[in-house]
C-alpha cells in the first residue's frame, strides 16, 4: 500500500506542479489526462484493496473502524473523480481556472485521504497485535490457574502455546513493516524472551501438576509468568509506538489501550516536568531542560489522545462535550504554546536573567498545567458535585431575581426571567447523565423519577415566573401581591433544586469507612512493592489509592450536603477544604517518591520521603473518616443491637450456623466500632488527651468484652441452662452498656457527658421520688440502676476535674463531687433499709430526704461548675430543631423517623428541665422565680403527654384527631420551650420587658373596663397596672444605677420620672371617667393616656436594653408574628379553637410590642434603614390596629360567626406580612449583624474586665451572665452566616470561631473571679486580659469572614462614613447645647470607636497599603476618637467648665475627618463612583423632604427620617470628596472639591437646627408656621446645589479616569500586537531555522568524509547533495514557493532512491547482519520521510491558503527525520568500516 501510494503521490505532484508552473508563466496547462486516468486506475486497484481490509475490522467487532476506512475510500475516489474531471476540461479548454481549482482540490482531497488511509491501515495491524498479545495473556492466566490434577491442563497448554507462537508470527511480520531500528530491536529481543520463558514456565506447572506440594515449582512457575506477563506489556507498548498515527489509536472502541489513569499519571508527569524544566532553566542545564520540555510536550499529547478516545466511548452527551473540550483547548495549548518553548527556553538559558522573559514562561507552564488539570477534571464521571455547582448556578440566578424584584429593575428582571429554564435544565440533564450511569435500577428509577416530577413542576413554575415578571411591569398598582407570589415561586423552584442534589447525593459513611480501609491496604501494598522493586503492582497500588482518596472526597462532599448534624457537617467541611486544597499535592508527591524509592530502594532518604508521603495521605484519610465517625458508630451501634437481639433469637430457636453466623457479625461490628472510636480520639486529642484517652480505654473495654461473648455463646451451644443464658445476658448487657460509654465520650465533651448524666440521674430520683409519694415501694434494681449512674458520674466527674487548669474551678467540682459521694453511700444504706422494711416510714422519709439532698447535690455539681444559663441558650435553637423534624416526619408519614425522632426530643427536653431547674434554684428574684416554675411545669406536662399522644398517632397515622392532637402539642411545646429559655436567661431589661406586657395586658383591661362602664375591672386593671408600674420604675432605676454610660443613665432617670408622672395622670385620667361615665371626653383621656404610658415603658426598656436594637426588632417583631400565626392556625380550624383563641388574644400585649418596635426603632443608628423600619412598623401598627378593633368592636364579647372568623383571619395573616416585612427592614447582612452584636460584646468584655479589677464580684457575675447570653445570641448567628457564606475557607472558619467561643465564658468566668478574690494576683489579671483579647480577636475573625463582598474593605468604608456622620453629630450637639444629642452622639461615636477597634485587628496585612489602612485605624481608634470621646464626656458632664474641652473637640474631630478621608483615598479606589450614587440618593431624599414639608398635616416623623437620611449622606460625601480631592492630579478640581465640601459640612449644623424647630413645636403642640419651612427648604436646596457641583466633578474625574485607562489599554494592546508580531517573525525564523539547521546536520557530518569513488564515498557525497537540497526546501517554504517546493521535494525523493541504493550496496559489504540490517532501515526511513515531504509539498501547492507558516511544523518534523536516518545510516556505515579494518 505504502509503494502504490508513493507512485499516487509522484503522478499528483506532477500535475499539480504543471498547474502552478502553468499560471506562473501564463501559459497553457499541458494535457494531463492520461496521467489522471492512470492515477484513477492506480487509486481503483489501491481503493478495492483497502476495502477487502476495511473488512478485517469485523474480526475484532469494530464497525466503526471498518466504516471509517470505507468512508476514506469513498474520499479517495471524489477526490480522484474531482482530478479526473479537471483533467478532461483542461485538456479541452487549458486556461480553465474553475478546472485548476477542481484539479488543486482533487489534488490535495487525495494527498489527505491517502495519508489518512494507510494510518487506519496500519492501525488495523496494530490492533490485531495487541488483541492476540491480550488473548495470549488470557491464556496463560488460565493454564497458572489451575489446580493440580486438573484434566484440563494438557488443553490449557496447547491453548498458551499456541498463542504465544501466533503472536511470536504477528510480530516477525510487523518488524518488517516499520522502519524504525530502535523499535525493531525491541521486537526482536521480546519476542526472542517470549520463546525463551515459555517452555520454562510449561515445565514448572507440569512438575506442579505431578505433586501438588512442589511449592519451589509453583512459586518459580509464578516467577517467570510474570516475566512474560512483563514481555507481553513490552510488545504491546512497541505495537503503541509503531502505529503510524498515535492519535488515531484513540478510534479503536473496546481495545483498552489507555483510561483516565493514564490520563492522571501524564497530568502528574506534566507536573513533575514543569518543576525540572524551571530548576534547569535556573541552573543552565540546557540537556535537561530540552529533556523536560519533550516530556511535557508527550504527556500533553498522551493526554488530547486519551481525552478523545474517552469522549468517543462515553455515550453521556456532556460528559463527551466536557472531554472534547478540555483536548481541543489543550489543542489549542499545544499547537501555541508549547510549539513556541523550545526558542524561550533557549533564549532563557543564554541570558538567564531575563526575568519578563523567565516569568512568561512560567505563566505559560502554568496555561499548560491548567489545560492538563481541564483534562483530568473532565474526565470525572458526572456526579453529585456536578449537580451541587448546577445548583449554585440557579441559586445565585435566583437571587439576581429577588433583587431585581426588590428594587424594581424591569429591565434586569426582562433579562433574568428567560435564564431560569436553561439554567434549571442544566441540572435536570446532569441528573439525568447521572440516572444514566447508574448500574442500580432502585437508584436509577428513583433518579428518573425525581428528575421527571422535578422538570414538570420546574417548567410549570417558571412559565408562571415569565408571566408574573410582564405582569409586574404592567400593574405596578398590584405589585406586593405579585411580588409575593414571584418570592413564594422562586422559593418552590430553589427547593426543587436542592431536592435534586439531595437525590443525587448517595454517599455514605460507611462507604467512607470502607474506602478507609481500601486505602489502607494499598498503602501497604505500595511501600511492599516498592520494597519488592515491583514496578507493576507500584503503578496499581499508586492507582488505587489515587481513586479511593478521590472517591473519599466525592462522598464526604455527597454526605456534607445531605447530612442533618451539624457536628458532622462541620468536620467534613473542614475535611473536604483540606482535601481540595491538598490531595491533588499529596498525590503528586507520593507518585515522586514512589518513584524515587523504587529506582533506589536501598536509599534510607528515598524510603524516608516515601514514608512522609504515604503518612500525609493516610492523616487526611483519618480526617475523613474522623468526620463521619459519630455517623458510623451510631449505625454501628444498630447493627451491632440488631444482632445482639438476633443472636439470642437464634440461640434459643437452636439454629447453630446461624448463631456462629451472627456472632461473627457482632465481632465484627465490636471490632470496626473500636477502630472508628480509636480514630475519633486521634482528633479529639489536640484540643482534650484526657478525653482521647478516656474514649481510647473505652474502646479497649469494649474490644475486650467480644471474647467473653463468644466464650458465653459457645457454652449455650454446648448446653443451653439457666446458668449460661444468664452469662450471655450479662456479656450482652455488659456490651452494650460499654458501647453506649463509648458513643457517648465519642459523641460528647466531658462536660456534656457529665451533664447528660445529671440529667438522666435528677430524671430517675424525681421519678423513684413520685412512686414513694404515691405510696409505692423501692425495687432493688432501681437503687442499683441509680446508684450505678451516680457512681459513673462521681467518677468521671473526678476524671474532669483532674483536667482543669483553674485551681477554683477545680476546687468546686471535687467539693461538689465528694458531698454527692457521701449521699450515695448514705442514700445507698437508706434505700436497703427501706426495701428491708417496706413498712417503715422513717426508713421511707429518710429516703425521701436523701433524695432531696441527692438532688440538689446533683445539681449543684453541673450548676457550679458550668453555665446553666449558657447551655439553656445552646440547647434552646437544638430543641426547637427536633420538634421541626419530628413534624417533618409526620408529615412524611415514616413512622420509623417518628419513633427516632421522638426519642431525640424526649431525651433533650429531660436535659432541657433539667438545666431549667439548676436555673431556678440561682433565680432570687420571687417574681421570676415562680414564672419559671410556672414554665417549668408546664413544659413537663407537655413532655408527660407527649408520649401518648406520639403513640396514639403511630398506632392511627390516618387520623385526623391524632394529627392535629399532635401537631397542637408540638405548637405549644415550642413556645413553652422558649418560654423557659427565655424566663432562665433574663437580663433586666427583658425582666421589664415581660413586666411592661403585663402592665399593658392591664391597661387593656382597663380600657375594656372605661367602654363598658365596669367599674370593678376597672378598678382591678389600675391597681395591677400602677403596681406593674411602680415595679418598673424601681428596676429601671437600678439599670440606671450599675451603667457606665452616663447618657443612658440619664435617659432611664429621665424617662423614668416621665412614666412616674404619666402614671399618676392616668390614675387621674381613670378616676375622672369613672365619676362621669357617659362622658367620651373623659374615656379619650384614658384611652390617650394609656397609649402615653405604653410609649415611656417601650421607651424606658429600650433606653434600659443595651442589646443592639436591629435584633430587638427582630425578636419583638418574630414574637408578634408567632402570636399572629398561632392565632391565623385555630382561625383556619374554627369551631372552639377559633373562639377560645379569639378570646385569649392579648391585644394589650400586642399593642406594647408595637410600642416597642417604635422605641427600639429610634435606636437604630443607620438612618436609611431606621426609615425603611418605621415605615414597615407604621404599616403593621396600621394592620394589627384594624384587627384589633375588629376583635374588640366587631366580635367584643358575642360569639364569632363564621364570616367574622373569616374577615378576622384575613387581617391577621395581613399583618403577619406585615409583621415580615419589619423583619426583613431590620434584617442586615451577617456582617453587619455580627459587627453590632461584637461591638456590644466587647463592651460587656470591658465591663468585666473593669469590674474585675475594682473587686465588685456582683458586678462580675452579672455580666459575665449577660456576656453568656450576648455569646449564645452571637453563635447562633455565626452559625447562620456559615451556612450562607459561599467561601469554603470562610465557612469552615466560621464554625471554628463558634466553636471557640463556646468555650470563652467559663474561664472568663473564673479568670474574673479570681481576679476579685486576689487583687494583687497579676498572673489572674494578664489571664482575663489575655482571654478578653482572645474573645475579641475571635468575633474580629467573624466579622471579617462572614461576609460574601468580594471588596474586603466595603464594610470598613461603612464604619468610616459612619464615623464621619457622628463626629460631625457631636460637633453640631455640642455646638448647640443640647444635652440630650451630646449624649446621644457620644453613644454613638463610642459604638463606632468599637467598630474600628474590631475591624482594625482583623484586617488583612498582605501589601504596604493594607499595613498603611491599618495603622490608620488603629492611630484614629486607639487614639484620636478616645481623645473626642473623652472630651465630649466633660462637655457632657460639666458643661459649665468645658471651654476647653469644646475645643479639643472641635479640633480633633478636623483631624479624624481629615484622617477619615486619607483612609478613604486609599481603602476606595474610585471615590468619584460612590459620589455620583450618592448624589442620586441625596436628590431623591431632599425632593422626599420637600414633599412632606408641603402636606397641609406635617408629619414630624417623616420629617426627621428624611433631614437624618440626608445628613448621613452629606457627611458622607463631604468624606468622599476630600478622598477625590487627594486622589485626584487636577489641581483646579482638587481645591473645588475642599472648598465645597467645607461648604456642604458648614450646612450641617444648619441643617440640624432647622429640623428642631420643626420637632420642638410639634412636640409642644405647636403649628409648624411656614417660615421654619421655607428655612429648611432654602437649607436644603443649597445641600442640592452644592452636592451637584461636587457630584459634576466626580463625573468629570470618572470620564478623565476612563479616558486615561482607554488610552493604556489601547497602548496594552499595541504592544501586545506588537509583541506577538514579533514573536511570530522569530518563529518563522526558528522553523526555517530548523530546516537549516537538519540540512547543517548533514552537511556537518559530512564535510570531513572521503567522497571517493568507492561505495560508501559515493553514499557520503550523496548525502552532502541532500543538504544542499533540503537548504534549497526552506528557502522555498519560507517564501510560500509552491513550485519551488515541489522542485525541491521531488529533488529529495530521486536523490534519496539513490541513496538507499548506496546504502545497500555498502551494507552487502557488512559482515554484522544487525549492522547491515540496521545501515538498511535508517537508509529506508530516509526514503520514507521523502514520501512525506512529497505529500506535503503536494497538499501546500494545492491549498488556496498562502500562509507561509501553514505546514511548516509537518515540514520541519520531516526535515529533522530525514537528517536523522541520512546521518544514522552514515554512522552504521563507520562503524562497519572501523570492523572490517
Amino acid at each position: 500500500m505504502e509503494q502504490l501510494l508513493e507512485a499516487i503521490s509522484d503522478a499528483v505532484s506532477s500535475m499539480v506542479l504543471y498547474s502552478v508552473e502553468a499560471d506562473e508563466s501564463n501559459a497553457a496547462i499541458p494535457n494531463i489526462l492520461p496521467g489522471a486516468q492512470g492515477v484513477k486506475s492506480t487509486v481503483d486497484y489501491l481503493v478495492d484493496l483497502a476495502s477487502k481490509s476495511a473488512a478485517l475490522w469485523d474480526n475484532f467487532n469494530q464497525p466503526d473502524m471498518k466504516m471509517k476506512m470505507i468512508d476514506t475510500c469513498d474520499k479517495i475516489k471524489e477526490s480522484t473523480g474531482f482530478l479526473l474531471e479537471s483533467a478532461t476540461i483542461l485538456s479541452n479548454m487549458p486556461f480553465n481556472k474553475p478546472a485548476k481549482k477542481i484539479l488543486l482540490k482533487g489534488a490535495k482531497g487525495i494527498m489527505e485521504h491517502m495519508v489518512v488511509l494507510l494510518q487506519q491501515a496500519d492501525l488495523y495491524e496494530v490492533t490485531r497485535l495487541i488483541r492476540y498479545c491480550r488473548r495470549c495473556e488470557s491464556k496463560l492466566k488460565i493454564f497458572i490457574g489451575l489446580d493440580p490434577g486438573e484434566t484440563f491442563f494438557a488443553t490449557a497448554a496447547q491453548d498458551f502455546v499456541t498463542s504465544t507462537v501466533e503472536v511470536g508470527k504477528i510480530v516477525t511480520k510487523r518488524i518488517g513493516e516499520i522502519d524504525d531500528y530502535a523499535l525493531k530491536k525491541r521486537f526482536e529481543e521480546a519476542n526472542s524472551s517470549l520463546k525463551v520463558e515459555v517452555p520454562v514456565v510449561l515445565q514448572h506447572f507440569a512438575y506442579y501438576q505431578r505433586d501438588a506440594n512442589d511449592r519451589h515449582s509453583f512459586d518459580q512457575g509464578h516467577i517467570v509468568a510474570k516475566t512474560i506477563f512483563s514481555i507481553i506489556d513490552e510488545i504491546i507498548t512497541v505495537a503503541r509506538l509503531s502505529a503510524k498515527s498515535p492519535f488515531d489509536l484513540s478510534m479503536i472502541q473496546g481495545l483498552d489501550l489507555r483510561d483516565d489513569d493514564d490520563l492522571k499519571d501524564a497530568n502528574i508527569l506534566i507536573s513533575h516536568e514543569k518543576s525540572r524544566l524551571l530548576s534547569a532553566i535556573e541552573a543552565g542545564d540546557g540537556k535537561e531542560a530540552s529533556r523536560a520540555l519533550k516530556a511535557i510536550k508527550k504527556g500533553l499529547t498522551d493526554q488530547i489522545v486519551i481525552s478523545k478516545a474517552l469522549a468517543k466511548s462515553t455515550d453521556n452527551p456532556i460528559e463527551k462535550k466536557r472531554l472534547e473540550d478540555a483536548a481541543r483547548k489543550a489543542e489549542y495549548v499545544l499547537d501555541g504554546i508549547v510549539a513556541q518553548f523550545g526558542q524561550a527556553v533557549e533564549e532563557l538559558l543564554s541570558r538567564p536573567d531575563n526575568s519578563i522573559l523567565f516569568n512568561r514562561l512560567k505563566a505559560n507552564l502554568d496555561s499548560i498545567m491548567e489545560a492538563s488539570d481541564q483534562m483530568v477534571t473532565s474526565s470525572a464521571r458526572l456526579s453529585s458535585n456536578d449537580v451541587s455547582d448546577a445548583s449554585k448556578n440557579l441559586e445565585e440566578l435566583i437571587e439576581r431575581l429577588r433583587s431585581n424584584i426588590a428594587k424594581s429593575e424591569f429591565e434586569k428582571l426582562a433579562i433574568n426571567v428567560p435564564l431560569l429554564q436553561p439554567t434549571f435544565n442544566d441540572i435536570l440533564d446532569i441528573v439525568d447523565g447521572i440516572a444514566m450511569g447508574t448500574e442500580d435500577p432502585t437508584i436509577k428509577q428513583a433518579l428518573e423519577f425525581a428528575s421527571k416530577e422535578a422538570r414538570h413542576r420546574g417548567s410549570e413554575i417558571i412559565g408562571r415566573l415569565e408571566q408574573l415578571s410582564k405582569q409586574l411591569e404592567k400593574n405596578p398598582d398590584n405589585k406586593r401581591e405579585i411580588e409575593l407570589e414571584m418570592n413564594q415561586l422562586l422559593t418552590q423552584l430553589n427547593q426543587i433544586g436542592r431536592d435534586l442534589l439531595k437525590a443525587v447525593s448517595l454517599g455514605t459513611s460507611n462507604q467512607i469507612y470502607e474506602t478507609h480501609k481500601s486505602i489502607e491496604e494499598n498503602l501497604a501494598k505500595l511501600r511492599q512493592a516498592i520494597i519488592s522493586n515491583d514496578q507493576k503492582e507500584m503503578t496499581t497500588a499508586l492507582r488505587a489509592i489515587r481513586k479511593g482518596m478521590n472517591d473519599q472526597l466525592n462522598i464526604a462532599k455527597s454526605i456534607e450536603r445531605i447530612t442533618e448534624d451539624q457536628q458532622m457537617k462541620d468536620a467534613l467541611q473542614a475535611a473536604i477544604l483540606k482535601a481540595d486544597e491538598d490531595l491533588n499535592d499529596l498525590i503528586k508527591n507520593l507518585y515522586t517518591s514512589s518513584q524515587e524509592a523504587i529506582e533506589d530502594s536501598s536509599n534510607p532518604k528515598a524510603i524516608a520521603k516515601l514514608d512522609e508521603a504515604i503518612r500525609g495521605i493516610d492523616e487526611m484519610n483519618q480526617t475523613f473518616l474522623g468526620a463521619v465517625s459519630r455517623d458510623i458508630m451510631t449505625e454501628n451501634t444498630k447493627q451491632m443491637e440488631l444482632k445482639l437481639a438476633q443472636l439470642v433469637h437464634s440461640l434459643k430457636s437452636g439454629d447453630q450456623q446461624l448463631t456462629v453466623q451472627v456472632l461473627k457479625g457482632v465481632i465484627e461490628d465490636i471490632k470496626k466500632q473500636g477502630l472508628v472510636a480509636e480514630l475519633a480520639s486521634n482528633s479529639i486529642k489536640e484540643t482534650d488527651e484526657h478525653r482521647a484517652n478516656r474514649i481510647k480505654e473505652r474502646a479497649v473495654d469494649l474490644t475486650n468484652s467480644g471474647p467473653n461473648l463468644v466464650k458465653s455463646v459457645k457454652a449455650n451451644l454446648i448446653e443451653m441452662n439457666p446458668n449460661n443464658l444468664s452469662a450471655l445476658v450479662q456479656n450482652i448487657g455488659q456490651i452494650r452498656e460499654t458501647n453506649k460509654d463509648l458513643n457517648n465520650a465519642v459523641f460528647m465533651t466531658t462536660e456534656e457527658e457529665l451533664l447528660e448524666n445529671s440529667a438522666k440521674i435528677d430524671q430517675e430520683m424525681r421519678r423513684i421520688q413520685t412512686a414513694l409519694a404515691n405510696g409505692k415501694p423501692i425495687s432493688e434494681q432501681e437503687v442499683n440502676s441509680l446508684m450505678k449512674k451516680m457512681n459513673n458520674q462521681i467518677r468521671l466527674a473526678h476524671q474532669h476535674a483532674q483536667s482543669m487548669k483553674d485551681p477554683n474551678s477545680k476546687k468546686i467540682l471535687l467539693d461538689t463531687t465528694d458531698n454527692l459521694n457521701k449521699l450515695v453511700s448514705l442514700l445507698v444504706d437508706a434505700c436497703k433499709q427501706s426495701i428491708e422494711n417496706p413498712n417503715d416510714e422513717k426508713a421511707k422519709q429518710k429516703v425521701k430526704d436523701l433524695l432531696n439532698e441527692a438532688m440538689k447535690a446533683n445539681l449543684d455539681l453541673i450548676g457550679n461548675s458550668f453555665s446553666t444559663a449558657e447551655e439553656l441558650v445552646y440547647g434552646t435553637p437544638n430543641l426547637l430543631k427536633l420538634i421541626s423534624k419530628l413534624e417533618e416526619a409526620m408529615a412524611n408519614g415514616d413512622l420509623d423517623e417518628i419513633k427516632r425522632c421522638f426519642k431525640e426530643l424526649n431525651e433533650e427536653l429531660s436535659k432541657q428541665l433539667f438545666l431549667a431547674r439548676i436555673a431556678e434554684s440561682s433565680i432570687t428574684d420571687p417574681e421570676r422565680k415562680k414564672q419559671l416554675l410556672e414554665a417549668i411545669a408546664d413544659l413537663e406536662r407537655l413532655q408527660t403527654d407527649l408520649y401518648p399522644s406520639v403513640m396514639e398517632f403511630i398506632s392511627n397515622p390516618n387520623s385526623k384527631e391524632a394529627r392535629e392532637n399532635l401537631q397542637q402539642l408540638l405548637r405549644k411545646l415550642k413556645n413553652d420551650v422558649e418560654r423557659v429559655s427565655s424566663i432562665s436567661s433574663t437580663s433586666p431589661s427583658e425582666h421589664l420587658e415581660s413586666k411592661s406586657y403585663a402592665v399593658a395586658n392591664e391597661l387593656n383591661k382597663v380600657e375594656r373596663g372605661i367602654h363598658s362602664n365596669n367599674q370593678s375591672e376597672v378598678n382591678d386593671g389600675t391597681n395591677k397596672a400602677m403596681a406593674g408600674i411602680k415595679q418598673q420604675i424601681q428596676l429601671s432605676k437600678h439599670i440606671a444605677e450599675h451603667t457606665d454610660n452616663i447618657a443612658q443613665k440619664r435617659e432611664i432617670i429621665d424617662l423614668s420620672d416621665r412614666l412616674e408622672k404619666q402614671a399618676l395622670v392616668l390614675q387621674q385620667a381613670i378616676k375622672e371617667s369613672l365619676a362621669n361615665p357617659s362622658s367620651a371626653i373623659h374615656k379619650e383621656k384614658v384611652y390617650q393616656a394609656s397609649c402615653a404610658t405604653r410609649t415611656l415603658m417601650a421607651q424606658l426598656i429600650a433606653a434600659s436594653s443595651s442589646k443592639v436594637p436591629e435584633e430587638q426588632i427582630i425578636s419583638t417583631a418574630q414574637s408578634i408574628k408567632r402570636d399572629l400565626d398561632n392565632l391565623s392556625i385555630a382561625l383556619a380550624k374554627g369551631g372552639k379553637d377559633a373562639e377560645k383563641a379569639i378570646k385569649e388574644f392579648k391585644s394589650g400585649e400586642t399593642k406594647q410590642k408595637i410600642e416597642l418596635l417604635k422605641a427600639y426603632a429610634s435606636k437604630v443608628q443607620n438612618p436609611h434603614q431606621k426609615k425603611q423600619i418605621n415605615t414597615a412598623i407604621a404599616h403593621l401598627e396600621e394592620c394589627v390596629k384594624q384587627s384589633i378593633d375588629f376583635v374588640e368592636k366587631t366580635i367584643a364579647d358575642k360569639p364569632s360567626t363564621v364570616e367574622q372568623q373569616k374577615k378576622l383571619k384575613e387581617l391577621i395573616d395581613n399583618s403577619s406580612i406585615s409583621a415580615n416585612q419589619v423583619i426583613t427592614a431590620s434584617t442586615g447582612s451577617n456582617e453587619d449583624r455580627l459587627l453590632s452584636k461584637a461591638v456590644k460584646i466587647n463592651e460587656t468584655l470591658d465591663r468585666i474586665s473593669k469590674s474585675a479589677i475594682g473587686g465588685n464580684k456582683a458586678d462580675v457575675d452579672s455580666n459575665v451572665k449577660e456576656l453568656r447570653e450576648e455569646l449564645g445570641d452571637t453563635i447562633q448567628l455565626i452559625k447562620q452566616a456559615s451556612e450562607q457564606v459561599k467561601d469554603p475557607h470562610k465557612k469552615v472558619a466560621l464554625n471554628e470561631i463558634a466553636e471557640k467561643l463556646k468555650q470563652v465564658s467559663q474561664p472568663i468566668s473564673n479568670a474574673a473571679n479570681n481576679t476579685v478574690s486576689k487583687p494583687s494576683d497579676n498572673a489572674s489579671k494578664t489571664e482575663l486580659t489575655n482571654l478578653i483579647n482572645q474573645t475579641k480577636e475571635l468575633l474580629g475573625k467573624a466579622v471579617v469572614n462572614a461576609t460574601n463582598n468580594e471588596n474586603p474593605t466595603e464594610q470598613l468604608d461603612q464604619v468610616l462614613y459612619k464615623a464621619s456622620n457622628d463626629i460631625n453629630r457631636l460637633n453640631n450637639a455640642i455646638e448647640s447645647g443640647d444635652q440630650k444629642s451630646i449624649g446621644d452622639s457620644l453613644t454613638n461615636l463610642k459604638d463606632t470607636e468599637n467598630r474600628l477597634k474590631i475591624l482594625g485587628h482583623s484586617l488583612p496585612s498582605n501589601s504596604v497599603e493594607s499595613e498603611k489602612v491599618k495603622k490608620s485605624i488603629q492611630e484614629i481608634s486607639n487614639q484620636v476618637l478616645p481623645t473626642i470621646i473623652n472630651n465630649a464626656t466633660v462637655v457632657l458632664t460639666q458643661p459649665k467648665d468645658s471651654t476647653n474641652s469644646k475645643s479639643v473637640v472641635s479640633k480633633e474631630s478636623k483631624k479624624a475627618l481629615s484622617d477619615l478621608s486619607n483612609v478613604i483615598s486609599i481603602t476606595n479606589k474610585s471615590p468619584e463612583e460612590k459620589i455620583i450614587a450618592n448624589g442620586t440618593v441625596l436628590h431623591r431624599d431632599t425632593d422626599q423632604l420637600n414633599t412632606s414639608t408641603k402636606q397641609s398635616k406635617i408629619n414630624p416623623t417623616q420629617v426627621q427620617n428624611n433631614v437624618d437620611t440626608i445628613y448621613k449622606t452629606v457627611a458622607e460625601q463631604t468624606l468622599l470628596a476630600r478622598a477625590l480631592a487627594n486622589q485626584t492630579s487636577n489641581h483646579a478640581r482638587k481645591q473645588s472639591l475642599q472648598i465645597k465640601s467645607e461648604q456642604l459640612e458648614k450646612l450641617l449644623p444648619e441643617l440640624e437646627k432647622a429640623n428642631k424647630d420643626i420637632q420642638s413645636a410639634a412636640a409642644n403642640g405647636k403649628p409648624i408656621d411656614k417660615q421654619m419651612v421655607d428655612k429648611l427648604d432654602k437649607i436644603t436646596n443649597d445641600i442640592k446645589s452644592i452636592n451637584q457641583s461636587i457630584v459634576s466633578e466626580a463625573i468629570n474625574e470618572k470620564l478623565e479616569k476612563e479616558h486615561k485607562e482607554r488610552e493604556i489599554r489601547e497602548a496594552a494592546y499595541r504592544e501586545e500586537q506588537e509583541r506577538l508580531r514579533r514573536e511570530k517573525e522569530e518563529r518563522e525564523k526558528a522553523q526555517q531555522d530548523e530546516v537549516l539547521a537538519a540540512a547543517q546536520k548533514i552537511a556537518e557530518r559530512t564535510k570531513d568524509l572521503n567522497k571517493d569513488q568507492t561505495p560508501e564515498g559515493k553514499l557520503y557525497s550523496t548525502a552532502q547533495g541532500i543538504a544542499g537540497i533540503m537548504r534549497d526546501l526552506s528557502i522555498a517554504a519560507t517564501s510560500n514557493d509552491k513550485k519551488g517546493m515541489i522542485t525541491c521535494s521531488k529533488l529529495l525523493a530521486e536523490q534519496v532512491a539513490i541513496y538507499l541504493q548506496q546504502a545497500r550496496e555498502t551494507a552487502s559489504k557488512c559482515t554484522d547482519p544487525k549492522l547491515k540490517e540496521q545501515i538498511i532501515t535508517a537508509a529506508q526511513a530516509a526514503k520514507n520521510f521523502t514520501v512525506q515531504l512529497k505529500i506535503i509539498a503536494a497538499v501546500k501547492a494545492a491549498s488556496d491558503d498562502d500562509d507561509a507558516s501553514s505546514n511548516k511544523q509537518q515540514l520541519v518534523k520531516c526535515a529533522k527525520g530525514l537528517a536523522k536516518a541520512i546521518v544514522g545510516t552514515i554512522n552504521a556505515v563507520e562503524i562497519g568500516q572501523i570492523r572490517v579494518k
